[in-house]
Parts: structure tokens; C-alpha cells; sequence
């Protein structure tokens, strides 16, 4: 995947030097700055509450402690935000949730769950909205090129119908067999709360974009967000951490009909220092600060 963007973009980025993107970078007007900043401040709320249908659905099972939002704010952020920069979200994510739901005196079976659910916002979310987006309209994502309408809105169909057909399942049962084993659903209710919460995360981050982006006639929200989901996709699924190249290439790629190559590096800059490492230099901190914490305190005090 990476070399393929990598092909498109030698025409597009041959003669862009590194002064041209950091002068695009400074360029940027301050009140867009600052706009992007309350939609960051908005979106690292977000990623402070990612956790909350899954310790609801956690709570069903037996000996489950009780969590106050302080915590649950703290395991949400600090692994939402730094999967990004660490990678495979999957692993790393799973890890750090691990490390303080357990020193919390959650048992085993409630950890699980709220990784279930954590781990599975993103991706309902995201078929939710491409799937959505390519039924509506097809050609609106970049990375599909030339492909045929019909096999897109095919494609969006089936997208769409995996976020319906999960909620459609939760709904009036408490679990199902899958290959012989029994696995505990969360409800309808719940997983509607996971797929509005992931649809409204994705929306702010494509927000922030949008934000530092210059004003240009006919680059709507729409368009960016369309563009957002296909590298977002495309660098989650590359594997690498915060999807870098893959994500940045996609984007560029999507912008080069409005933007000139420099413009739009810059914005994906600018956007990168505020989307993924300064809440990942926060979530850094705090995590930090929580196993220092830990450390100091007594033997025996609760954690």
C-alpha cells in the first residue's frame, strides 16, 4: 500500500521543497489555529469517554469495583491517544488498559469486555461512516479512483449493513454462539452508544483538518471528511504508527485538486503536531504521573 501512494505522489511532490511546506506551516491564519485548538480541546474529551460502553457493559459481570470518571477518563485517554503514536492500536491499547483497569481490581472478565467494546468503536464507526459516504456518493473518497458507482455503493451497502446488522444482533438478546463459544452482546442501546460515539470522534478529528486548512472555494467539510476517512482507513490498516505516510499520502493525494502540494503538507503538519502528538504528549504525562503515583503510595493502600 505504501509504495503504491508512494508512486502516485513522485509527480506531485518533485518539486516541493522542505521551505515551501514549513512556510505553507507558518502561514497558517491564527484564528484557524485557534478553532482547530477548541475543536482539539472537544475531540480529547471525546477520546476521555471511549471507554464508557464498555465499563457499562463491564459492570453486568460479577464483582465488578466501582469506577468513578476519573479513572475510567484516564485508561480511555491515555489509550486512545497513545495507540496512535505507538501503532497497532489493537495491541497497544489492550496493553495499557490492561495495566490500569487491573491495578484497579477489575476482574479478568470485565477487562475483556471493555476492550471488546473499545477496541470494536472505531471500526463500527468508521464502516458506519464509509459506508454511508459511498452509498450517498461514491466518488467522494480518493483512493477508489475510477472505479465503477454500482461496486461502490456495493461496497458502501455492506459497510453500512455491518454496523446495522451488529446492533439488529444486540438488540433483545444477551449474547450469541459463535463457532461454539458463547459471547455476551451489550445491547442495542450500547451499541448504538458505540457507533454515535466513534461517528462524533471522527467528525470532530475530520473538524480539526478542516480548521487548519486555507479557505478555498469548492473544499467543503464533505470533502475533507471524505478524504480524512480514506487515509485514516488506509494508515490504520497499513499497520504503522499513526498510520505516517500512508495517512499523510492519502490526504495529500485527496487535496492536490485544491491544494498545491506545499499548502497542503503544511496543513497535514500542522494538523499532525495537534491531533496526535500533543495529546499523546499529554496521555505520556499522565500515565507517568499515575505509575509514580502508584509507587509512592504504601503497600496495601488502593491504587
Amino acid at each position: 500500500m505504501l509504495a503504491g501512494v508512494v508512486a502516485a505522489l513522485h509527480g506531485a511532490l518533485h518539486k516541493v521543497g522542505l521551505a515551501d511546506v514549513l512556510a505553507a506551516f507558518r502561514e497558517t491564519p491564527r484564528r484557524h489555529v485557534y478553532h482547530a485548538g477548541l475543536l482539539l480541546a472537544l475531540s480529547m474529551c471525546i477520546m476521555g469517554i471511549y471507554d464508557i460502553p464498555g465499563v457499562i457493559f463491564a459492570r453486568r459481570a460479577e464483582n465488578f469495583p466501582r469506577l468513578g470518571l476519573r479513572r475510567v477518563g484516564l485508561a480511555s485517554f491515555c489509550a486512545y491517544a497513545l495507540s496512535h503514536v505507538v501503532g497497532a492500536p489493537a495491541i497497544s491499547s489492550a496493553a495499557i488498559r490492561l495495566r490500569l483497569y487491573a491495578q484497579w481490581g477489575v476482574p479478568s472478565a470485565g477487562i475483556g469486555r471493555i476492550m471488546a467494546l473499545s477496541g470494536s468503536n472505531f471500526f463500527l464507526g468508521l464502516a458506519t461512516m464509509l459506508g454511508f459516504l459511498l452509498l450517498i456518493h461514491p466518488h467522494a473518497i480518493p483512493v477508489f479512483g475510477n472505479t465503477a458507482p454500482e461496486l461502490l455503493r456495493l461496497l458502501g451497502a455492506v459497510l453500512a449493513g455491518i454496523a446495522i446488522s451488529y446492533v439488529l444482533a444486540a438488540r433483545g438478546r444477551e449474547s450469541v454462539t459463535i463457532f461454539g463459544r458463547n459471547i455476551p452482546l451489550p445491547g442495542a442501546r450500547l451499541a448504538l452508544l458505540q457507533i454515535l460515539l466513534a461517528v462524533a470522534d471522527m467528525s470532530v478529528s475530520s473538524a480539526i483538518l478542516y480548521a487548519v486548512l486555507p479557505d478555498i472555494p469548492g473544499l467543503s467539510y464533505f470533502h475533507v471528511l471524505s478524504i480524512f476517512l480514506a487515509g485514516f482507513a488506509s494508515g490504520l490498516f497499513s499497520g504503522l504508527p499513526g498510520g505516517v505516510g500512508v495517512f499523510d499520502s492519502v490526504l495529500l493525494l485527496g487535496l492536490s485538486a485544491y491544494l498545491s502540494p506545499a499548502t497542503a503538507l503544511g496543513a497535514i503538519l500542522l494538523f499532525r503536531v495537534m491531533y496526535f502528538l500533543a495529546p499523546a504528549c499529554l496521555a505520556g504525562i499522565c500515565y507517568a504521573a499515575h505509575e509514580l503515583w502508584v509507587h509512592m503510595k504504601a503497600p496495601g493502600e488502593k491504587t
